[in-house]
């Protein structure tokens, strides 16, 4: 299977002109394979698998309860993918709403919220530091990645957004990993985190199991599972952000489970392709495409 699997993600990376890095690991062998599993990419919203760990940890210290509710506030609101941009003052809800609503839909008000709760020096010391996670860096909440990346005030983002436009910054310096703030790592450092999870050792099984299950609702379904056949579940999370593709989990198949961590930086791709492109429109066919091969490769090793 190792073979087929590397064959297989080199002829993919010959699909287009952006860095493409990928990382698999067998939960039932432990084998693992990568193609370009050193390389350091930007999370975007995928980072968020961050945030809810530690929540998580910290609600099995007592500091909190998911039940604990919290009432928005027009100053708590962020800008990008959600909902809660748009709602009212002074709704209500739970602190497990704001993280179904970070992880299902990928809100970035409900996340930036729960990032200041998290804390990021407790992500790095309680998550980060202790798995080695060498390629990795959490330092950003969405509001001040999104401003950063455009080199734009919130104000100027919400106005081109608003009016239906896009933003573009191709090769900049962000999406290349070169800032000291960013929120990146690398496809190995994705396949630990997301491996203790699935053994039920990153925090507790009970608390793990959990994560997981929040990540089965994830609605932004058109990289990994976008192929795969009915009935294949995928606990997983997406980033995405100015040609960049990102999505990252683990597959339940019929012959078991692998961890998955695919990353398209379409904003290095040549100009060509990033100007002549819808945004994202390579990375997500690249990256459908390679889930269902690799899965096809996954289950027809097992039923030989």
């Amino acid at each position: 299977m190792k073979e087929k699997l590397q064959k297989l993600f080199e002829e993919t990376a010959k699909k287009g002109t952006g860095l493409l890095g990928i990382g698999f690991k067998d939960m039932n062998t432990g084998e693992e394979v990568y193609y370009n599993g050193d390389k350091v990419f930007p999370l975007a919203s995928v980072y968020k698998i961050f945030v809810l760990c530690e929540l998580f940890r910290q609600q099995k210290e007592g500091t909190f309860s998911f039940a604990d509710r919290h009432t928005l506030l027009e100053s708590e609101k962020s800008i990008g993918s959600g909902i809660l941009e748009m709602i009212g003052e002074g709704a209500v809800f739970s602190l497990m709403d704001y993280a179904m609503l970070m992880m299902a839909i990928s809100d970035n008000t409900a996340t930036d919220y729960l990032y200041k709760r998290a804390g990021a020096e407790n992500v790095e010391k309680h998550i980060i530091a202790p798995l080695e996670l060498k390629d990795t860096k959490f330092n950003a909440d969405c509001g001040t990645l999104l401003t950063s990346y455009y080199g734009v005030t919130v104000e100027e983002y919400r106005a081109v957004i608003n009016s239906g436009g896009r933003f573009h910054a191709r090769n900049g310096s962000y999406f290349r990993c070169d800032e000291e703030r960013n929120q990146q790592s690398s496809p190995r450092d994705m396949v630990k985190l997301l491996s203790r999870l699935q053994e039920g050792r990153l925090i507790d099984a009970a608390s793990d199991k959990q994560i997981l299950d929040i990540m089965l609702q994830c609605q932004t379904n058109g990289r990994i599972p976008a192929k795969l056949p009915h009935g294949v579940t995928v606990a997983h999370k997406t980033g995405s952000i100015d040609h960049l593709a990102n999505d990252c989990g683990i597959v339940y198949t019929a012959c078991g489970s692998y961890v998955l961590t695919l990353f398209y930086n379409g904003n290095l791709a040549s100009e060509e392709e990033y100007e002549g492109t819808e945004w994202g429109a390579v990375g997500n066919a690249l990256l459908a495409q390679l889930s269902r091969d690799i899965y096809d490769i996954y289950t027809e090793y097992y039923q030989k």
